[in-house]
This record gives C-alpha cells, structure tokens and sequence, in this order.
C-alpha cells in the first residue's frame, strides 16, 4: 500500500515521543522528522537545546534520508571514503551532517523519511532517542493498517 504524507498531528506526536525521551535521559536535545524529499516535517526541542543541536537534527535527519542508512552507518564508511561523502555532502542543497543519531523510517519496504536526535554528550545516546522515535513509528503504522 503507498504511503501517504505524513499528518502533521502524527508528526508532531512522533518529535513528542523524542523530545519525552530526551527529557528521561535530563539531556537538551533537538528532534526532527523528514519526508522521502528529506524536506523538514516536524521538529522539537527541549528548552535547554543547544544551537548546534537544533540545527543538527534536522540534518541528521536528511543524512539518514539521503544515504538511505542510519548515520551512524554512513559515518563508518564515510571514514573510509571521506573525500567521496564529504563532495555528496557539498552537493547537498540543504545541510547533511555525517554525525549518529539519523534513522530512516520504513514502509512496505522503502524509505518514506527519517528521524533524527542530537544534542547528546555521547552519539550512542542520540542513537537511543532516535530509536525510540523509529519504535513509536513502527507501532503507529502497525497499528493502522
């Protein structure tokens, strides 16, 4: 079954879900959801969100979208190649960032957008909360169907 766009009531629960994980773990963090186009669909933050954070969820978020991986995953192997990522990355019309804490989001087996979590000391922790938002997804589409 196609996908429909994301609802923006939905949307703005699934940031919520990050943004409550966020706030169990007492860590400021920035959250955000993209579409297949990587376009910005839902962001949200903790009060204490630093700027850095809030501008890179979002484009952990278009990172995980582009590379059609987890973040984490396309910063390993951009280790590797870094003159070839970092040339993708420069091609990019919005910012991407190779950094953990980005999640594609799954449906019927093709990508339909990411998540995102940044803001955490440790990247595992960005890891964590962005899982978390990709699990409140997972129930949610399961649940509608």
């Amino acid at each position: 079954m196609p996908f429909p766009s994301f609802v923006p009531s939905f949307a703005a629960d699934l940031v919520a879900v990050g943004v409550t994980a966020a706030e169990q773990r007492a860590t400021p963090m920035a959250v955000a959801l993209v579409d297949a186009r990587s376009a910005l669909v839902a962001f949200a933050r903790t009060p204490d969100a630093t700027p850095a954070a809030i501008d890179a969820a979002p484009a952990k978020a278009r990172t995980a979208m582009w590379f059609g991986r987890p973040t984490a995953d396309t910063l390993e192997i951009a280790a590797r190649r870094p003159e070839v990522y970092q040339s993708l990355i420069g091609a990019s019309p919005q910012p991407l960032v190779l950094s953990m804490g980005g999640i594609p989001l799954h449906h019927d087996g093709e990508i339909v957008g990411a998540v995102a979590a940044a803001g955490a000391k440790l990247g595992a922790t960005d890891i964590e909360v962005a899982e978390v938002m990709v699990e409140a997804w997972t129930q949610a589409t399961a649940d509608a169907r």
